[in-house]
């Protein structure tokens, strides 16, 4: 019997590696290719080599030209950031498919290059972490909880109020003095710190210093690459805000601690009676009785609620303050609800007259139908899913923009136009759920909105009840910056009046 030998030479040896490797690369790689694949069959924008639509994407009129030019590019719209394909949907009904699945709730790539300025929070926490993370906190923004907080809303609008009042006839930058009120407002709430008797006192907090780097390195794909990224100056200066702030938040967790290991213990029944805790001792607690919730979990979450709060709401609550300046019809209509609520009576506002405020409620959803914090969403599709003849596969990235889906003129007639009747209850239900979704919607909606909704409503019935906002000749267009959140290019102008003022006059 006669043993044949095979004997490679060096050279098929590294064909056979080469081919193994290629073979590793594409079965890596598979969701990656079977989205270029379908994609490619798609309609959408012009793109620019290697960056794709990533430099135009937030620029101020590309989402704007997106609901108007739907009809062009189909029900699903291509898009590019560099060199990651996504699809795009605009319609309520796609919409629905994607946010209310549990299946689609993984975030997209681009929300990690968040981790270093905002933590690994609820908002770019991978889903195993977040279902836990929403489940242990969900508690602390239930109605019954928040009504505990409102006081704090009041205290924190009526100084800003004052301060306000401060600037009568002058012409001011709203965002300014909104934003400063948020912060405070959040600082007490978020993590117990009560600033108003310390407010011109240097603020040593580093809650308000960092800046996303996000759209920096959108145009810049080589800086995706972490490792290339921190070598960078903005890499190693956004590394050292991240440090200054865990090392803040971990300082105040143990401070926190200490404090409430010498008083009894937070419980459940603490939350139910008439207590205000912050959300710092709640989550301290959480970890006490849930390890797994750790020292590090409290900070990220912390850090996501301090920083994701100030910019949505802050901008928020500017933009439709301003737009009730340049609508004096509908400011009239909410200062007479808010008189009607209160009778003369200089009391804080309770609970129930937040909720009586349905007037001044319709105006802040028709500012964030205008300009919705948060101008794009992204998520992961965790499983195919059929939208009229496309199967759109597992993996593959999507992109939601509320700015464009508000501007669709088939959903909002005339939607460039300042209408908060489209919100009153008999409009409201004639509308598509997923058409306006300013917070999200599903599963992983914002966990804050009815926080953020009762804030607003303190904030503005506040600088209502004693002033009248006039609009300013040259300065009543909104010019939308697009970031991760929008921003009012220029600042929001508006005149300051007293009412006391105003009835004096009359009077005269």
């Amino acid at each position: 019997m006669v043993l044949l030998k095979w004997e490679h030479t060096p050279g098929e040896a590294w064909v056979y590696l080469v081919i193994l490797t290629s073979i590793y690369i594409l079965y890596i790689l598979r969701t990656y290719i079977r989205s270029i694949i379908y994609i490619s069959q798609l309609n959408g924008p012009k793109t620019i080599p290697i960056i794709g639509n990533a430099n135009s994407i937030l620029k101020e009129n590309f989402l704007y030209r997106l609901a108007y030019e739907s009809q062009m590019y189909g029900r699903i719209v291509r898009i590019w950031l560099t060199i990651f394909p996504y699809v795009m949907f605009l319609e309520p009904e796609d919409i629905q498919l994607i946010l209310n699945n549990a299946k689609h709730t993984q975030k997209v790539f681009f929300y990690k290059l968040l981790d270093n300025f905002l933590g690994k929070g609820l908002i770019t926490r991978d889903i195993k972490s977040w279902r836990i993370h929403r489940r242990l906190l969900q508690p602390a923004f239930h109605l019954h909880v928040l009504e505990k907080f409102t006081n704090t809303f009041a205290k924190h609008a009526d100084h800003l109020m004052n301060k306000i009042l401060e600037k009568n006839n002058q012409e001011i930058n709203i965002t300014t003095f909104i934003n400063d009120s948020v912060y405070n407002i959040l600082s007490e709430t978020v993590l117990g710190i009560n600033r108003i008797n310390r407010i011109n006192e240097m603020d040593d907090l580093p809650f308000r210093k960092g800046q996303i780097m996000l759209l920096y390195r959108m145009i810049r794909p080589w800086l995706l690459i972490e490792w290339i990224y921190r070598l960078t100056k903005y890499g190693r200066e956004e590394e050292k805000q991240r440090k200054n702030l865990f090392d803040t938040c971990f300082k105040m967790v143990k401070e926190k601690r200490d404090l409430l290991q010498s008083k009894d213990r937070i419980s459940n029944n603490d939350i139910k009676k008439n207590k205000n805790i912050s959300l710092l001792e709640y989550m301290v607690e959480i970890n006490e009785k849930n390890p797994c919730f750790s020292d590090e979990d409290i900070v990220e979450e912390c850090c996501t609620f301090m920083l994701a709060g100030q910019d949505s709401v802050g901008t928020a609550t500017a933009m439709t303050i301003f737009l009730l300046a340049n609508h004096p019809e509908w400011q009239n209509k909410c200062i007479e609800e808010i008189d009607e609520i209160f009778n003369g009576d200089t009391r804080f506002p309770t609970i129930s007259d937040l909720k009586e405020m349905k007037c001044l409620e319709m105006c802040i959803k028709e500012s964030l139908r205008l300009y919705p914090s948060v101008p794009i969403i992204g998520r992961t599709l965790g499983e195919d899913i059929k939208i009229g003849k496309h199967i759109i596969p597992a993996g593959c990235s999507v992109l939601i923009s509320p700015y464009s889906t508000h501007h669709l003129p088939h959903h909002f007639p005339d939607p460039d136009t300042f209408k908060p009747e489209r919100f009153n209850s008999e409009n409201s239900e004639k509308r598509h759920p997923y058409a306006y979704i300013p917070f999200s919607a599903g599963p992983r909606n914002c966990i804050g909105y009815k926080f953020a909704m009762l804030e607003m409503k303190s904030i503005i019935s506040a600088i209502l009840r004693k002033c009248r906002l006039q609009s300013i000749p040259g300065k009543k267009e909104i010019r939308p910056k697009f970031r991760m959140t929008i921003r009012a290019q220029g600042g929001l102008w508006v005149k300051i009046i007293e009412r006391d003022q105003i009835l004096k006059s009359i009077a005269a």
